[in-house]
């Protein structure tokens, strides 16, 4: 049996873990590219936990499951680093964040990623600028899946609360890494909602390199506002 602690650096709202963060460390012992997280209960801080069968277990309460995934989803033309630094300018999560400790979007978060967007320009996607550096977790050219899966993970929340709420947390999430995200080197975040059902929103997102996309994800939100 394996095991996973998250530390409470990779919070999400306060006092559990980052949703794509912590599905990022569960996703790593499923032998496939594609995968599929469920989220079923908060990730808690600091604690060991135990990998067995696909699921993340505190003891006998299971916290999440995972299982290889596909993922049919096609990103939309990058903007141009301009374009999504505008959008990004006009993000109105910076001063009405639901959880402004995010590790993943927290804009006050020096050693997080601060994955803000704003709306595009004439487009119906979000986007902002990820210039990753090495206060992340890295191998020394790029960063960590789990910090690629984090920064997938919070701007596909943006486009589905607007004004920064209500609140929504990560309900199932299902990305895949496709080439290394580099450290110092301006990377295109790209955001977009795939519709609403009641309590439930679900949106898309990207990250986007000089090379082409670094990863995709799709993600169910659920609504605890």
């Amino acid at each position: 049996m394996s095991t996973v602690t998250v530390a409470s650096r990779f919070n999400g709202p306060p006092g559990m873990g980052n949703g794509g963060y912590s599905a990022g460390l569960l996703a790593a012992h499923v032998d496939a590219r594609t995968v599929s997280v469920r989220l079923r209960k908060p990730v808690p801080l600091d604690r060991e936990l135990q990998v067995r069968d696909g699921q993340l277990l505190d003891g006998d309460v299971v916290i999440a499951s995972a299982e290889p995934a596909a993922l049919d989803l096609e990103v939309p033309a990058a903007p141009t680093l301009d374009e999504a630094l505008k959008a990004s300018a006009k993000v109105p999560w910076r001063d009405r964040h639901p959880f402004p400790t995010c590790f993943g979007c927290g804009p006050g978060r020096e050693d997080g990623i601060a994955a803000l967007l704003g709306p595009l320009d004439g487009r119906d996607e979000w986007a902002g600028v990820w210039r990753p550096t090495d206060l992340l977790p890295n191998d020394g050219a790029g960063v960590l899946p789990e910090i690629v899966w984090a920064a997938l993970d919070c701007p596909s929340a943006q486009p589905v609360a607007p004004d920064g709420g209500p609140a929504f947390v990560l309900g199932t999430f299902v990305a895949q890494v496709e080439r290394p995200v580099e450290l110092g080197v301006d990377h295109v975040l790209l955001a977009w909602e795939l519709g609403k059902d009641g309590r439930k929103a679900y949106s898309a997102s990207a990250i986007i390199g000089p090379h082409g996309v670094c990863g995709r994800a799709r993600a169910v939100w659920v609504s605890i506002g």
